[in-house]
């Protein structure tokens, strides 16, 4: 696999196992989130402290049932493509699919827009 694709799958798996520590290596300071729809975590979010409060806040609205399960990554140079599904058991159970396109840049994600296929059933799901 590619080495960015590699750096993004360690954020996976780390986000999966609770070590916030690993994902701060990984994460640009700067580094901002998109996350599209109108659900009460939609929106844009800038520097890690933005990015984990909104982590911190979707395993608070699951209950921390949130889970996700990677299908592929496709990485170059630059980005890195990440498809998953992803679900919870509450507060109302949802299971969907998402894709994560990542940027990367001298070894640290820098962006990353995270699009839920059905974004309204998601954003119910949280409500």
């Amino acid at each position: 696999m590619h080495p960015n694709g590699e750096l993004i799958q360690r954020g996976f798996d780390a986000f999966a196992s609770g070590d916030m520590e690993t994902i701060n290596g990984l994460f640009s300071d700067d580094i901002t989130w998109h996350l599209p729809g109108t659900g009460v975590l939609s929106g844009d979010y800038h520097g890690k402290e933005q990015v984990f409060g909104m982590f911190g806040r979707l395993l608070e609205l699951t209950e921390g049932t949130f889970h996700q399960e990677i299908h592929a990554i496709l990485a170059d140079d630059e980005h890195v493509v990440v498809i998953v599904s992803s679900g919870q058991d509450k507060p109302r159970p949802f299971s969907g699919n998402s894709v994560f396109v990542w940027h990367v840049s001298d070894g640290k994600a820098v962006e990353c827009w995270d699009i839920q296929a059905d974004q309204a059933a998601a954003a119910a799901a949280l409500a």
